[in-house]
């Protein structure tokens, strides 16, 4: 009789162990356990825009903001959108000058800098890394200047640009970055990806390639981060670098188009194709394929999944160790 009671009782316990609810309201799936309530708004919201970046040295300032770069010192002061570099001999090449020109008449570019991809000082010297856009938002061009903050007649100086281009794309984006020293962007061209960088003690500008065809690039410390890649046989590619050494670690290779949930642990890769989503979990390679096209955010230690991305009308939280579902909501 007793074995049977402590049977029966472990029994009880284990059925009676508490599992999550899913549901959806006003745009916000809320996730309750025991007493824990977990909110994940269907839209996340987005970090408030920086509307300047300064840098000061004693009397000398150095500002980005809508009047481009400022350099000031005491009552003298001198703004530019660096029309002058857009169309510069030293920039770009003669049949670039000339696109450029038939493009600022077809009214799809300008001579004025969109916006910096990024700023950062290093002793004495600001860095701006100066960006052009396309009048549909496409970056064509960035150009690195800089200021001597220390300078008796401090003015902002063309020089010269990284291979390739960041993917900054804000008014003040964060792509610039000093690594070992250099100030140093994750560019691309049309075919391939790496870290290029600027010395200012040699005042050289080099380029290390990393891959192939780049599709999104994501900063996990000044050293690292997770790429999505293509490659010349029309796989996509997901992985982390390190910039340093060029050492890659792939986690995911497929024909899906893909990408990251987010940058938390464990790294999720998402990828969607033919009406089918595959999550991978990128520590224990475990897999799982859901007969639907998915959006996806994290959620405490689980993974949120719904569809229609804009408009949801099914719902799961699903494990990562396992990717077994721990709770479901479908629309009435």
């Amino acid at each position: 009789m007793t074995t049977t009671a402590l049977l029966l009782g472990l029994a009880i316990q284990t059925t009676a162990k508490d599992k999550p609810t899913l549901q959806y309201y006003q745009q916000t799936f809320v996730i309750r356990l025991s007493n824990h309530v977990e909110r994940v708004p269907l839209v996340e919201p987005k970090p408030k825009a920086p509307l300047f970046v300064t840098f000061r040295k004693n009397d000398t300032y150095a500002v980005w903001d809508d009047r481009g770069l400022t350099v000031r010192k005491k009552s003298k002061v001198s703004s530019s959108h660096f029309e002058d570099i857009a169309v510069s001999p030293k920039a770009f090449k003669h049949d670039e000058i000339l696109k450029t020109l038939d493009r600022i008449q077809e009214g799809q570019r300008t001579k004025e800098a969109s916006g910096i991809s990024g700023a950062r000082r290093i002793g004495n010297h600001a860095f701006f890394l100066v960006r052009w856009d396309e009048k549909n938002g496409k970056p064509w061009s960035e150009a690195l200047v800089s200021v001597d903050m220390v300078a008796k007649k401090p003015v902002a100086q063309f020089l010269g640009k990284f291979e390739g281009l960041s993917s900054g794309t804000k008014p003040i984006d964060e792509k610039l970055q000093i690594v070992e020293g250099k100030l140093g962007i994750v560019s691309h061209t049309k075919d391939r990806w790496g870290l290029a960088t600027y010395d200012p003690a040699t005042k050289e500008f080099e380029f290390h390639p990393l891959g192939g065809n780049l599709v999104s690039f994501e900063t996990l410390n000044p050293t690292q981060g997770l790429f999505v890649e293509t490659s010349s046989y029309g796989t996509t590619i997901a992985g982390r670098v390190d910039l340093i050494s060029g050492t890659r670690k792939i986690f995911y290779e497929g024909r899906e188009q893909v990408r990251y949930v987010d940058l938390l642990d464990p790294i999720v890769v998402l990828g969607v194709a033919g009406g089918k989503t595959k999550v991978v979990n990128c520590t224990t390679g475990l897999e799982r394929v859901l007969p639907f096209v998915l959006d996806a955010r994290r959620a405490g230690e689980d993974i949120l999944l719904w569809t229609p991305s804009s408009s949801p009308k099914a719902a799961w939280l699903l494990s990562p160790k396992t990717w077994e579902p721990e709770a479901r909501w479908r629309a009435q």
